[in-house]
């Protein structure tokens, strides 16, 4: 009796939760220059007018973004730096027919609030036919990317997934456990 009433309490509780969930906001980053700001910014209004339906099916289809490319998610700028295949150490091997994909990840605030990141809660690889793989922990990577990043400044770390060598369309995703929404980088 005692188990079914903890049960239902916390199916409650975990309902209220994920009824609090937003949707995150995500674009991509464009550098631009101090003396165009003002003329992209009447430009990007007029912009936003007149593509209202080609956004809503924008939404329908996310856009896949390149490594290299900055990407704003909420209060965050993520940078995913570099893609690269790993053959491990003497002590991590991939199982054959594997390779470590290291992805190499900036995360800056822009935001007034402090943000927790971290790598298992808020990234993840995916291939284009649906698998999904793990980041797992690999003692050749430069840093972790998990920690608080204050307002104005800068996380960097790197992610290693363990993936077949024949993987097709790999995918870095970035997401936030408590909104809905995702930003993807193409690495393969």
């Amino acid at each position: 009796m005692k188990a079914s009433i903890k049960l239902g309490a916390f199916l409650i509780v975990g309902s209220l939760m994920l009824s609090a969930c937003s949707e995150a906001t995500i674009e991509k980053v464009e550098p631009v220059a101090a003396s165009d700001q003002k003329e992209d910014i009447s430009k990007a209004a007029d912009k936003k007018t007149e593509e209202q339906p080609k956004e809503e099916e924008k939404a329908k289809q996310p856009e896949v973004f390149k490594v290299g490319e900055s990407v704003k998610f909420n209060d965050l700028v993520i940078t995913v730096n570099s893609a690269k295949d790993h053959k491990g150490s003497d002590f991590e091997k991939p199982a054959d027919g594997s390779v470590y994909k290291v992805i190499d990840v900036t995360v800056e605030n822009t935001g007034d609030k402090e943000e927790a990141i971290s790598s298992m809660m808020h990234t993840s690889m995916a291939d284009s036919d649906g698998y999904t793989y793990n980041i797992m922990i690999a003692s050749f990577v430069k840093s972790q990317l998990d920690g608080s990043v204050p307002p104005g400044r800068k996380l960097r770390g790197e992610l290693a997934y363990e993936v077949p060598k024949d993987a097709d369309g790999l995918e870095f995703i970035f997401s936030d456990p408590f909104s809905t929404g995702q930003a993807i980088w193409k690495v393969k």
